[in-house]
């Protein structure tokens, strides 16, 4: 037979387990857009993300895609770690310098902001150094490195490459500065 606080202990394990239960159930109903792949088509996540300064020092004052909002914006989540990403950069960062103020390009750094700034500072990259201080990398999906998104100026997402294709992106933003 089993005892009184034996039977009292598992409810109590049985309401904590309902407890977490429910708990995980609002979170995944409130955070849906986080759990859905981003795609073309989709308005993109915002992002309010702050800019890497000297010595890999975070600005108060963050980069936001709301204030990007009538150019077309790539962003390209890298870390310095990343093969595929430090090969990717130098043609990003020419394809921005082409682009010129058309287009801003936000290469949002995953790991580690002095590092990656020494980096951006060795190699001359000229292009929007910020990091991701908390979700931006899971509200837009990124799962492999680098995965670029390429946004239009209404702030809808056209384009989302994990990995590197070489022109892909650059070919979605010359489509995009063409387009009226």
């Amino acid at each position: 037979m089993i005892g009184v606080g034996s039977q009292r202990a598992g409810w109590a394990v049985l309401a904590i387990a309902a407890l977490a239960l429910a708990i995980n159930i609002v979170w995944i109903v409130s955070h849906l857009d986080w759990l859905r792949p981003l795609e073309s088509g989709q308005v993109a996540p915002p992002l309010a993300l702050p800019r890497i300064g000297a010595g890999g020092a975070l600005s108060a004052e963050p980069v936001t895609l709301e204030a990007a909002r009538g150019k077309v914006v790539v962003v390209e989540f890298w870390a310095t770690w990343c093969g595929p990403c430090l090969q990717a950069l130098p043609a990003v960062d020419r394809a921005a310098r082409d682009w010129g103020d058309r287009v801003e390009v936000l290469a949002v750094n995953v790991d580690d902001p002095a590092r990656a700034r020494a980096l951006f500072d060795e190699r001359g990259w000229s292009i929007t150094l910020v990091a991701d201080a908390g979700d931006a990398a899971a509200r837009y999906g990124v799962h492999s490195l680098p995965h670029t998104v390429v946004i239009d100026r209404a702030g809808v997402v056209r384009l989302v490459v994990s990995g590197r294709r070489a022109g892909a992106v650059e070919g979605a933003v010359e489509r995009l500065l063409a387009a009226p």
